[in-house]
């Protein structure tokens, strides 16, 4: 059993992230779910989802929730669910962030946290002529 996966960004941004990290892996990726915030949505509506999927992905590993932007509405709607679950949030979500996790999904959840986030720092770079 691996540590279960959310994704919770604005639009499409995150099934986006999910269909090319699986092409990039070379695998489906059908137990990572996604949440696509809508602002149109009520705000209920978008916890009962989260709250949702976090149940649906949960293999009593502990659930890593990777969401776009930190203090936006989804990873606030998130931080509302937090405290009834055994997860962690990590904001900032990037390609890099996703396959990182993907590789070390056997890690323990507190693990698996900090290798979202040095998978993310390490996808981002600064290249100039």
């Amino acid at each position: 059993m691996s540590v279960g996966i959310v994704i919770v960004t604005h639009g499409k941004t995150g099934q986006s992230l999910l269909e090319e990290a699986g092409f990039v892996l070379g695998e489906a990726l059908d137990d990572i779910l996604v949440v696509a915030f809508n602002q149109s949505k009520d705000v209920h509506g978008g916890i009962e989802e989260i709250r949702s999927s976090i149940s649906r992905v949960d293999t009593g590993k502990g659930i890593l929730v990777l969401t776009d932007l930190m203090g936006s509405s989804p990873s606030n709607l998130v931080n509302e669910v937090l405290e009834d679950v055994h997860a962690v949030m990590v904001t900032g979500i990037n390609l890099g962030m996703l396959i990182r996790v993907c590789n070390y999904r056997e890690m323990n959840l507190e693990m698996l946290a900090q290798k979202a986030v040095e998978g993310g720092k390490k996808a981002v770079k600064i290249f100039q002529k």
